[in-house]
This record gives C-alpha cells, structure tokens and sequence, in this order.
C-alpha cells in the first residue's frame, strides 16, 4: 500500500501531524507556565486575615453568669451562639493556663500547636 501512496503526499501527513503534535506541546508549555506563575503569585500574596484561623470562646450559663466552657476554632459549628472572639494569644492561655477543654470536632489545640 505505502508503494501506492506518492512520497510527497506521505511527507505532507507526516508535516501535519507533526505541527500537530507542536501544538498540544505548545499549548502544554502555556498551561504549566500559567500554573507555575499563578503559584508564584499566590506565594508572594500573604493571607488575608478573614482566611487565617481565628479562634472562639464557648460560654455556658453556670449560676446565672456565662462561664467558659471550650476553645472552638471560628468555623465550628459546635460552638453554639453565646461565644466571643479570642485572638491567638488568650486561645493558647485558656488552653493551657485557664484549663479551658478544647472542642474535640474542630481541635483548636491542633491549630495553635497544644499537644
């Protein structure tokens, strides 16, 4: 069969598909050089506070007067709805120092680096 095929015409499929496949590579070049400079990027930008950890403070009701019940991270949905803001600071005292528990769903001990 390849006798039949003139020399010319299979030199031409084989310029096509090698375009072809110079193609698909350029265009893998492209992505990966993409990729790489959104990583860059998104290395070069520092966190903004709202995607940093953050820290809440659980209170129960104990004789009438809101108590400390347990260091939640932000995003807990254990917490409940009577809880207050800490800063990283007074969630490690609490932790370590007051005796507070931490949640064991959402682990905030983890995070701040309590064993």
């Amino acid at each position: 069969m390849s006798d039949k095929v003139p020399r010319l015409d299979r030199l031409r499929s084989v310029r096509e598909w090698l375009a072809w496949q110079l193609r698909r590579t350029d265009d893998t070049i492209a992505e990966l050089e993409r990729q790489e400079e959104a990583a860059a990027r998104a290395a070069r930008t520092p966190p903004s506070p709202s995607s940093a950890p953050g820290w809440k403070l659980a209170l129960r009701r104990a004789g009438g007067r809101p108590a400390p019940d347990a260091v939640h991270t932000s995003d807990c949905g254990m917490a409940g709805k009577n809880t207050r803001p800490l800063p990283r600071e007074q969630a490690l005292r609490a932790l370590t120092e007051d005796g507070i528990s931490a949640c064991p769903y959402c682990r905030p001990d983890n995070d701040l680096g309590v064993l």
